[in-house]
């Protein structure tokens, strides 16, 4: 039996692949924070992360402003 670690992840960008990465890393028990420019995709990505935020992670003090650390 393996143990499961749940983890806090950063994604950026919701269009396919990253709704497709919110949705299965939602399954495996993860939390995630979900960010992209387009309000759009931030709202049909909510039922599947912690947190969603529509806002530029080109910028550094937007990524700042989310709590990142480290890039």
């Amino acid at each position: 039996m393996r143990n499961k670690i749940m983890k806090n992840i950063l994604l950026i960008g919701l269009g396919r692949f990253g709704r497709h990465m919110a949705e299965q890393l939602n399954q495996m028990g993860h939390e995630i924070m979900a960010v992209d420019l387009n309000e759009e995709r931030v709202e049909k990505v909510l039922p599947f992360v912690t947190n969603a935020q529509i806002g530029d992670c080109t910028d550094a003090d937007y990524l700042k402003s989310l709590g990142i650390r480290k890039l």
